[in-house]
């Protein structure tokens, strides 16, 4: 594959219906995606007329997006807000278009150092990547640039996707999704300066323009590596020397064992210099096999290239230079520590049959942050802090739930948390916190079920709460012993300790014949906002007919035709047309 190509006419390629509808296909089930940005549009009634009329727009250039809609939310387990922008989900699949065809192109001209935001990479290739890289490593330099997408110079941007792309017509696109801006308190704002993340195309413009910082680093790391070997230790030597001038065969054993007792290496040797570098979107570390003036040079040359050649700057609270050996750093909610002073230095290997003992060089230990974990699931209502202690507590949120989901969503929060740190070499110390989150979920039924005490309920229900209608156990682990697994896109632990449950169990297909006629003519597809509870709806007695029927088949989209989708709205279906929508949604099973 040519890595330089210069693509043209890539229009026609965002422009192809079939695109247009493939990029439907991907973003319709998806929650945000049904949220409506300015205006009142959804991807509710779209249908193959829309898709045309698009395509003609697209191929003409005369597409233009709509102002995105900016709402403030809570930063997870901080006072602080952070911005959330909302585009049109309509011009989500535009961007979703968009994405498919810079994905191919750049894709493969990425870098191994970048992880974020890509396919078949994630947070647990990364930090797989400092575990079997970092060895040796003396200092690390931990660096955060500071409000990434948010800085991105549109300038310098537009000119890095010149050197890959010659089609105007698809640069004009980019450009106008970069620049619709949006609308803040009834106020329209440009955005001259950035991306923001609720564009689907953003996070691979990043990885386009943070492309440039990777090659820099690929290159430092080749001109700053220099020696074949580490140099002996002074203390490796001096017993080699005696060894040479002893004459006894017993004080030569005696040597010869101290001599693998000892350092062999000289981890402060100036003629052995290596670099390593592992970016994750806007977080990366530099691991440096060095002295800390290397360590200083390397941060200030980074900085410079930063400022200079991407007009960005590095976050001076979070960018730090650490002994890798004595403190460790914090990398995608993770402590990793270097053990080279610490290191097994003797290590039995079979070689032909035959045992030898070889000396190794430690890798980094991975650790879970076991405080800072029960630290966030007390914010988010688990637990709570009494006498320097966490104390399991109810969660008042979800004893409307029914037994099973409480379970459901428990279950999905121990097996987020133990999915991500699968690789930790402390993983047995999750036990304390997944054991806590048990009491946590029986209090939430003693609150549910009126029972008042978490013992009445392990008496009712079981030491793993046994619903007692769909026979569902609280998941604990046999063991919690480290399975040092890594994962491709593993969720990170802030994510399942702060979600909202949500059952995602949606079935479609775009352009099908309408349910309640059978017309092809027309089809457009009625959406939900979301399934989760629309059943606790129903018992309430507010869910009109048409919604419980999608919720008994636990679905989000619906095929009709435009006469009968605009019927369905005006609430003007006669009972007819309502068994037909029935027996329809039937077949759609």
């Amino acid at each position: 594959m040519n890595k330089q190509l210069v693509n043209n006419k890539l229009i026609h390629i965002v422009a192809n219906p079939e695109v247009l509808i493939l990029a439907y296909e991907t973003i319709k089930s998806k929650p945000g995606n049904e949220t409506p940005g300015v205006d009142a549009q959804t991807l509710d009634g779209i249908n193959l007329n829309w898709i045309q009329n698009t395509s003609k727009l697209l191929l003409a250039g005369k597409y233009k997006f709509k102002a995105a809609r900016r709402v403030y939310i809570p930063k997870k387990g901080k006072n602080k807000k952070r911005p959330l922008t909302i585009s049109s989900p309509r011009d989500k699949l535009v961007q979703q278009a968009m994405y498919l065809v810079l994905n191919a192109i750049y894709e493969p001209s990425f870098l191994e150092s970048s992880h974020g935001s890509r396919p078949g990479k994630g947070n647990h290739t990364a930090l797989k990547s400092i575990k079997l890289k970092f060895q040796g490593v003396k200092w690390c330099i931990e660096a955060d640039i500071k409000s990434n997408f948010s800085s991105i110079s549109h300038k310098i941007f537009l000119s890095l996707l010149r050197k890959r792309i010659s089609c105007e017509k698809f640069l004009t696109l980019v450009k106008r999704s970069i620049k619709a801006g949006f609308i803040e308190d009834g106020v329209f704002k440009e955005s001259n300066l950035g991306l923001f993340q609720g564009n689907i195309t953003s996070p691979i413009l990043n990885n386009v323009y943070l492309h440039e910082l990777d090659v820099f680093m690929d290159e430092l790391c080749d001109d700053f590596t220099s020696g074949k070997y580490r140099r002996r230790s002074s203390l490796f030597r001096n017993i080699l020397y005696r060894m040479e001038k002893e004459t006894d065969i017993e004080e030569i054993k005696k040597l010869r064992k101290e001599l693998w007792q000892v350092q062999s290496k000289d981890p402060m040797d100036p003629n052995f210099k290596r670099l390593f570098y592992v970016r994750y979107v806007d977080d990366f570390v530099v691991g440096v096999v060095g002295s800390r003036k290397d360590a200083i040079d390397i941060k200030e040359r980074v900085m410079c290239f930063l400022e200079e050649n991407l007009k960005l700057i590095l976050s001076d609270e979070k960018s730090l230079i650490t002994h890798f050996s004595k403190r460790p750093i914090t990398f995608l909610g993770t402590l990793i520590k270097g053990n080279w002073e610490k290191e097994k230095r003797i290590k039995l290997v079979r070689k032909l049959g035959v045992l030898r003992k070889v000396r190794i060089t430690g890798r980094p230990v991975l650790k879970a942050p076991i405080k800072d974990l029960f630290l966030k699931a007390t914010v988010n209502g688990f637990f709570k802090h009494k006498a320097g202690k966490f104390v399991p507590t109810k969660v008042g949120r979800l004893i409307n739930l029914d037994h099973a989901d409480i379970l459901r969503y428990y279950n999905s929060v121990i097996q987020g948390i133990l999915n991500f740190y699968s690789f930790a070499n402390n993983r047995k110390s999750l036990g304390s916190l997944v054991h806590g989150l048990k009491f946590s979920c029986a209090r939430t039924l003693a609150l549910k079920y009126k029972l008042r005490f978490a013992s009445k309920t392990f008496s009712r229900f079981g030491g793993k709460l046994k619903c007692p209608d769909t026979g569902l156990e609280l998941f604990i682990p046999k063991t919690f012993r480290a399975k040092k697994e890594f994962i491709i896109n593993a969720s990170i632990p802030d994510e399942s300790l702060f979600k909202s449950w949500n059952n995602k169990l949606t079935k479609s297909s775009l352009f099908k014949y309408c349910v309640i006629c059978g017309s092809s003519c027309q089809v457009e597809m009625h959406h939900v906002r979301k399934t989760k509870d629309l059943k606790f709806k129903a018992r309430g007695g507010k869910m009109d007919f048409f919604t419980m029927q999608i919720a008994s088949i636990n679905r989000k989209q619906v095929p009709l035709c435009r006469t009968h989708h605009k019927a369905l709205h005006k609430n003007k279906l006669s009972s007819l047309e309502r068994q037909q929508f029935k027996v329809g949604l039937e077949r759609l099973k």
